[in-house]
């Protein structure tokens, strides 16, 4: 069967209309740093982009909030890189959106956090759901995204695919700190074995 699919482009994905797509890069370009002393990672996270309405009539869907974060290892310095969004749309039934790739047909790992409903009609059985959604993001194919950024297809196990593109700008600020943060991790043992060496 084919399903249509839904596509989210300019910035990250579909922009609301209360800020530029200029503006809304500049916002969530500024990384936000998360460092628990509990956790055995730092983590670094774009600010949240704001997503769009539905987009049209018959297929009600749209996309709230989105970032692309990365967590450090601070042992090791191994990097995890991931996009968690909310989808919103209008149905009788859930679609699960539970499986995704990249433009190589690859596969990205996908981890549905939460689900939830609101605001069901009992006339016309619908109610508007709510899905948030963790997808894995392999570090090399953030790296080597083109001016395009990278794009990104989730498939639903019943409903429209969505489309979605993270931006350039997004990934360059985001590697930005985790070179920085792996820079430092490097650096620590060698400034310590150089005090060591002051103090005999």
């Amino acid at each position: 069967m084919i399903r249509p699919t839904v596509q989210f482009f300019a910035v990250a994905f579909v922009m609301t209309a209360c800020a530029s797509p200029q503006a809304q890069i500049e916002t969530a370009s500024a990384i936000k740093s998360l460092d628990d002393p509990f956790r055995p990672y730092r983590e670094y996270s774009t600010g949240n982009i704001q997503g769009g309405s539905p987009l049209g009539p018959g297929i009600g869907i749209g996309i709230n909030e989105k970032q692309l974060a990365a967590r450090v290892d601070r042992k090791t310095g191994t990097v995890a890189t991931f996009l968690e969004f909310e989808v919103a749309y209008t149905g009788a039934l859930r679609r699960s959106y539970e499986r995704a790739t990249n433009v190589q047909a690859e596969m990205l790992p996908v981890t549905a956090l939460a689900h939830h409903t609101s605001d069901c009609n009992r006339q016309t059985g619908t109610c508007s759901h709510f899905e948030l959604l963790h997808i894995a993001i392999p570090e090399s194919g953030l790296r080597t995204a083109g001016a395009e950024g990278f794009p990104i297809k989730i498939f639903a196990r019943a409903g429209p695919d969505i489309e979605v593109a993270v931006s350039k700008e997004l990934i360059v600020a985001l590697l930005a700190k985790v070179d920085a943060d792996r820079m430092a991790l490097s650096a620590a043992p060698a400034s310590s074995t150089a005090v060591n060496a002051a103090q005999r």
